[in-house]
């Protein structure tokens, strides 16, 4: 009797360890869960961050795109305005204006009617 005595001592004991460590097996399941959650949350957030990485990436190459058609476009205008004779003229007024020429002086050199002229006048006398 006494093996069947120490046996169900050990069975009780056991059964006691078991039900005392079922919280704790459900605690364990539970931050189990938890985590593989957040690791899969993590991995979202890195694909996230990675398609934004590269989307800035395509964004950047548009935009030196764009500035280098920009520049491009700046350089044919500005080669547009040294062939065009009306743009020569009105910069050749308003040097004559910036020297203090009156408004007769500025319509004759230049080919501007009065108003042309009298707005030259306003914009760059004494500049």
């Amino acid at each position: 009797m006494n093996s069947d005595m120490t046996m169900v001592v050990i069975g009780s004991v056991l059964g006691l360890f078991v039900l005392m460590n079922v919280p704790v097996w459900l605690k364990v399941r539970r931050l189990s869960i938890r985590d593989r959650r957040r690791n899969a949350e993590v991995q979202a957030l890195q694909n996230d961050l990675r398609a934004l990485c590269a989307g800035a990436v395509g964004v950047e190459e548009h935009v030196e795109r764009v500035e280098q058609q920009i520049r491009r476009l700046a350089e044919r205008q500005d080669q547009v305005d040294l062939r065009d004779p009306a743009t020569q003229s009105y910069r050749h007024a308003i040097k004559l204006a910036q020297k203090g020429a009156s408004i007769e002086e500025l319509m004759s050199a230049s080919g501007l009617v009065r108003g042309e002229a009298e707005l030259l006048m306003r914009l760059y006398r004494g500049s």
